[in-house]
């Protein structure tokens, strides 16, 4: 295999390590803030992550654990996507690159970042309604943004992922016929 080709993968590998890990801080501190809150809510009105919490407070308990559990899901799936691509770094093998591990990494990654398109466009939709009631919520509303790439993103991968496992399935009859 060529010299760039193998550099150009070690930099995306890279790249998704760093990229996981920012996400597991992201949960991390998500979760955190929600055991704090629980543990002491009247500090714990302050800016996470770039959100004013204070206006996530003044919903009811309902809409802030709808909206929390949303928020929260979303960078817990983005890391789960991100840590399911890292395995694929490592058991990828581009002499025989076709295998049953590698082509159910691909369903999982198409499956979790579907998912969360699905869950951003709800999310945003369901802020859209509570800032229709009169709720702010546009520092929150920047989080979900991009919910229709990841919907896009997801088809995609969901293609990619079927043509692998034909791919899988040609490599196995080749495999059989020498």
């Amino acid at each position: 295999m060529k010299k760039t080709t193998n550099t150009l993968l070690w930099l995306i590998q890279v790249i998704s390590t760093v990229v996981f890990c920012a996400l597991c801080v992201q949960a991390a501190g998500l979760i955190f803030f929600s055991v704090y809150h629980v543990i002491d809510p009247e500090n714990s009105r302050e800016m996470i992550l770039g959100i004013d919490m204070a206006q996530l407070f003044s919903l009811t308990k309902i809409d802030f654990v709808i909206l929390y559990m949303l928020t929260l899901s979303i960078p817990v799936l983005k890391a789960f996507a991100f840590y399911y691509t890292l395995k694929i770094f490592n058991r990828l093998n581009l002499v025989k690159p076709f295998s049953q591990e590698i082509a159910s990494l691909i369903s999982k990654i198409s499956y979790l970042i579907l998912t969360i398109g699905i869950l951003g466009t709800v999310a945003f939709q369901y802020s859209e309604i509570l800032d229709a009631k009169g709720f702010e919520l546009n520092q929150l509303q920047n989080w979900w943004n991009d919910n229709y790439a990841y919907l896009l993103m997801g088809s995609i991968i969901f293609v990619i992922a079927q043509v692998f496992k034909k791919g899988l399935e040609i490599q196995s009859e080749n495999e059989l016929t020498v």
